[in-house]
């Protein structure tokens, strides 16, 4: 699969994940562990960007809007693309 194409079908995952996030309940977050998925995933994505980066501990409802920019930043390099986009495939899995 061209370079390009991972590319974009990563960020369409990487978008579908945080539309997901955005729409999630109060109810719908303590559900299934999401909460934990989720905060886990940002804590690898910012291992990929920045590793030195601490994240701030956050409401549920700013988890989606959290994830996009690392995630962003994660797949928009090539050196952390399949990583990054195998996490967020997994988050999409696991936070069905």
């Amino acid at each position: 699969m061209p370079a390009q194409h991972r590319a974009d079908a990563a960020t369409t995952d990487l978008q579908q994940l945080v539309r997901r996030l955005r729409g999630l309940s109060p109810r719908a977050w303590a559900a299934g562990g999401r909460r934990d998925v989720v905060r886990r995933l940002l804590t690898d994505l910012a291992a990929l960007t920045a590793p030195d980066r601490r994240l701030p501990d956050l409401p549920d409802h700013a988890l989606g809007d959290a994830v996009a920019a690392p995630g962003h930043d994660a797949i928009g390099d090539a050196q952390t693309r399949e990583r990054a986009a195998q996490l967020v495939r997994d988050a999409l899995d696991r936070t069905r």
